[in-house]
């Protein structure tokens, strides 16, 4: 009986924050689902428009350490309206104001420190109000809704973008995280540990846990792949249509990648089913090292028809998500309570930092070999997928220290 209701409030509380996070995405791939139509519109090249993709994962890794380790003393639905509130104004900004590449810059880098404010911190939210057996579920629900999120603001984007421009599909990504903010209220207050409020250094405490550290490097390795992917997905399927001769509408490409994306979130959380069922660290290898074989083989498919490069994105955009929830859950399972606002912060900044990176060292390879050769996408992708390979190493260290102990 005393545990039906926390488990109760654990859904309830996990449904309140999922749909928050949904809209409060919608600017998140706002720009990378216009790649081709803004370069043109802004003069942009790869490497420029890498360095946009770039400062949003920048501001994302400067803010998210301090807006996440604040849940550990403040209640994290705070941070988390905080962070729509950001979104609003950058999506607003970037339809006023965007006018070239520094504009780009401001405006996509407050945008990274919305989502900052909004991801991570409404896991948090959502842990401090869940417990019992169902808790790792509902985690892995919140971050497999992630991609619910993304995709459906790379849809909302294609089709405000072919119906009314580029400007009216920034200015539709600032209406949804408005919307959002009224539903954290119905979310209970939670008061911080005092503990966990007077702990000076909880970030080097964080460190100190190997396991949760290594989940943690693991979900940087992830984020390589992952936004690396999602940066050029509509840029490398325009090239890869026009290499074919398909006469496909630019709407059917933005319907096609929201799919691709969605995918994500029966993905990841099968993944995690899966490594719950079985030894987490080694699983959780498997499956990235398939996801960088699955990414190459994507890079390497654009000259081989339209059909085949499909289905290969859609194999992969299952297999680049596979082990998004199954790392999360690991990482908060194995941080201690009153450590995991600050656990989440290590990790959220090495998967900011990946993520920062992966579009600028990819849109460099594709400029250096030029945006309409097929080897210069071959390598992009691959770059992208070679990040995965860092994972299974760190977990492997893991998994060794473990055997040792």
């Amino acid at each position: 009986m005393s545990d039906a209701r926390p488990r109760t409030e654990g859904h309830a509380a996990a449904a309140v924050l999922c749909a928050v996070l949904v809209l409060g995405l919608s600017g998140n791939m706002t720009f990378q689902a216009m790649v081709p139509e803004l370069a043109v519109a802004l003069a942009l090249s790869k490497t420029e428009v890498g360095w946009i993709a770039t400062v949003t994962y920048l501001a994302y890794a400067a803010s998210a350490p301090f807006l996440v380790g604040l849940t550990d003393r403040v209640d994290a639905r705070a941070v988390v309206a905080l962070g729509l509130g950001v979104s609003v104004v950058a999506g607003l900004g970037s339809a006023l104001f965007l006018d070239g590449l520094a504009s780009a810059l401001v405006w996509r880098g407050l945008a990274g420190i919305g989502i900052a404010g909004t991801y991570m911190p409404g896991l948090k939210a959502l842990a401090d109000r869940t417990s019992g057996p169902g808790q790792g579920r509902l985690q892995a629900l919140y971050t497999a809704v992630y991609s619910v999120g993304t995709a459906l603001s790379a849809w909302l984007a294609g089709m405000v973008l072919v119906r009314a421009g580029w400007r009216a599909a920034f200015l539709a990504s600032a209406i949804f995280p408005a919307l959002a903010a009224p539903l954290l209220l119905a979310l209970a207050p939670h008061r911080p540990r005092a503990g966990a409020r007077a702990r000076g250094n909880r970030i080097g405490a964080a460190f100190g846990q190997r396991r949760a550290m290594a989940f943690a490097l693991a979900y940087g390795a992830h984020c390589w792949e992952l936004f690396g992917f999602r940066t050029w997905l509509v840029a490398f399927l325009v090239f890869a249509a026009a290499e074919a001769g398909a006469e496909v509408e630019r709407a059917s490409i933005a319907t096609f990648a929201t799919v691709v994306l969605l995918l994500g979130l029966p993905a990841s959380l099968i993944g995690n089913e899966i490594a719950a069922r079985l030894p987490r660290a080694p699983t959780v290898a498997v499956f990235m090292l398939a996801s960088a074989i699955s990414g190459c083989a994507l890079g390497a498919s654009a000259g081989a028809g339209f059909a085949l490069v499909l289905a290969l994105a859609l194999v992969y955009g299952c297999l680049v998500m596979i082990d998004s929830a199954a790392i999360t859950v690991g990482t908060v399972q194995a941080a201690a309570p009153e450590l995991r606002g600050a656990t989440l912060a290590v990790q959220t900044f090495a998967g900011s930092l990946a993520a920062m990176l992966a579009p600028l060292a990819s849109g460099f390879l594709l400029d250096l070999s030029g945006p309409h050769s097929r080897t210069g996408w071959a390598a992009a992708m691959a770059s992208v997928a070679a990040g995965a390979l860092l994972g299974p190493s760190a977990l492997f260290l893991l998994a060794r220290g473990e055997r040792r102990r």
